[in-house]
């Protein structure tokens, strides 16, 4: 594996995390464990497409950066930290629980630690 296969293997998941936040948005956060409301669905839409547009990034970095890619990859690192961090408080104080909650943190994380030991000096 390698650095680019991250960036392409992130993309695969943001875009389904799009598509969920997109186009089956009660279904997405409900399994969160959230009420669904007009409003939660408007915010999970806009959600949708910041996924979308954070895969079409990830998908297109690794093209685009050429020499950079580690610089690059260790600010997805760090961003996956921040990400994990507040996802897995989210979890502790009870503000999200289910299937969507678990398979984020988990993938997060590990997307993170890859981003990290792969872009290493």
């Amino acid at each position: 594996m390698n650095l680019r296969t991250i960036f392409k293997a992130q993309a695969i998941v943001l875009l389904i995390n799009a598509i969920g936040g997109l186009f089956l948005t009660s279904a997405f956060l409900g399994a969160a464990g959230w009420e669904i409301t007009a409003d939660l669905v408007t915010l999970g839409q806009f959600t949708g497409m910041t996924f979308l547009v954070f895969a079409i990034w990830a998908w297109r970095l690794p093209d685009v950066a050429s020499d950079s890619i580690k610089s690059i990859g260790m600010l997805f690192a760090i961003g996956g930290l921040l990400f994990t961090i507040i996802i897995a408080y989210h979890i502790m104080i009870g503000a999200v629980a289910g299937a969507t909650a678990y398979v984020n943190i988990i993938l997060t994380a590990i997307f993170a630690l890859a981003f990290y030991f792969y872009s290493r000096d």
